[in-house]
């Protein structure tokens, strides 16, 4: 399993990608897709210099930054712009007192409306970079070039005006390429061999008239192998490439196991050893429990038949209890009832005594039998006066008529 881990780390002549993590080629070929289709959308003018921001790296979303609190808003603020570019105005995220978590629902929700799959788990967004975070990206800036009107055409080739003993020498640039910058070393080599490479293309072009098959020929370098194992090693330092360990991986997770199984072998006679001495002092202690317990009864049995018995008299006494609480009850009510009809009683009573012991009515009679004699009085000596007047003119009409 070392062995195998070892192989990426090999130099090649090749140029080498990222380590190879599960997520993090797709990442980092993700971002860097969604960032040249952000240049086409010119987002350094028409975003960064409004909102004050540094232009985007290559690595702004697809690896953890230094400050990952400020990677989430850049990536919130940056959805907004492009869905404000297609025609789709948003209210203004407040990204420094609302809970990402509401921030990544209402995000969810506006690229759900122009079409685009949010088919990711909300916990990926808010962390601001991963695979996950840069697909949505370069799908949001896919649907806003199409909003745009913009097209991806296929590339136009022009065919070289060279003529064709020309062509094999700007070749040469080929193995320089394969190289790197190249060593002076390999450089003389190089030059050392165009003219024998000078040489094989025109005798080839001279004899042959098959153009087109030596074209297609596999190419053969003519760079000294002394000068290419120099070269070599002066760049292999370049070109390791350090694997990231990653806790996903099958091969740590396999090296982990074996490695705990490694520490449980070794720790597992000790720790066997105490668990069984613990195994047996535990069994001891509860033997001895067990024995003290059976002591404790027998000599406290006759107690636990008097607590019995105490028991029994304090469940009896608390039924009569409960019993009498209810007919002392129904007594209290009783007598409530008949203490307010005493009151209503009493009442009666005292008003009716008072009644009789006050003399304010017979004296009210009083007064009102003198006023009243005195009205008898005056209206008497009305009626003699009046009868004397009627007598008068009796006696006057009867001697008028004699």
């Amino acid at each position: 399993m070392d062995e195998d881990e070892q192989e990426p780390q090999e130099p090649q002549g090749q140029k080498r990608g990222p380590a190879p993590t599960p997520s993090a080629p797709d990442a980092f070929v993700l971002m860097e897709d969604a960032l040249e289709k952000l240049k086409i959308l010119d987002y350094e003018r028409h975003f960064c210099e409004a909102s004050d921001e540094k232009p985007l790296s290559r690595t702004q979303f697809a690896m953890p930054s230094s400050n990952p609190a400020a990677n989430f808003p850049l990536y919130a603020a940056l959805v907004q712009w492009l869905l404000a570019s297609m025609g789709n105005f948003t209210d203004q995220w407040d990204l420094k007192f609302t809970d990402p978590n509401v921030t990544v629902t209402n995000m969810m929700g506006e690229l759900r409306k122009v079409g685009i799959n949010t088919d990711v788990p909300p916990h990926k967004l808010k962390q601001g970079h991963g695979s996950e975070v840069c697909q949505v990206l370069n799908n949001l800036v896919d649907v806003a070039l199409q909003k745009k009107g913009f097209q991806f055409l296929k590339p136009q080739h022009h065919k070289d005006d060279y003529p064709e003993e020309d062509a094999p020498a700007d070749m040469d640039d080929g193995p320089k390429d394969e190289i790197g910058t190249g060593g002076d070393m390999v450089d003389d080599a190089i030059d050392a061999s165009d003219d024998e490479e000078e040489m094989f293309v025109s005798d080839a072009n001279t004899a042959n008239t098959e153009s087109q098959d030596a074209d297609q020929s596999m190419m053969e370098s003519k760079v000294d192998p002394v000068a290419w194992k120099m070269e070599l090693e002066r760049v292999a330092p370049q070109l390791k490439v350090v694997l990231s360990s990653n806790s996903k991986e099958w091969r740590a997770h396999l090296e982990m196991a074996a490695n705990l199984d490694k520490e449980i072998s070794k720790d597992l006679p000790q720790m066997k050893e105490s668990l069984e001495t613990i195994v047996d002092e535990v069994a001891e202690a509860v033997e001895k429990i067990s024995g003290r317990e059976k002591i404790i009864n027998q000599n406290f049995d006759h107690m636990v038949q008097e607590y019995r018995k105490v028991q029994e008299d304090l469940h009896q006494k608390q039924e009569n209890y409960d019993k009498n609480s209810g007919s002392i009850t129904s007594l209290t009510n009783e007598l409530a009832t008949i203490s307010e009809e005493l009151d209503s009683v009493k009442s009666q009573m005292d008003s009716r005594g008072n009644s009789m012991t006050d003399t304010s009515p017979l004296l009210d009679i009083k007064k009102a039998m003198s006023r009243i004699k005195s009205e008898v009085k005056q209206m008497e000596l009305r009626i003699g006066a009046v009868e004397h007047t009627l007598l008068q003119v009796a006696l006057q009409n009867a001697g008028k008529g004699s």
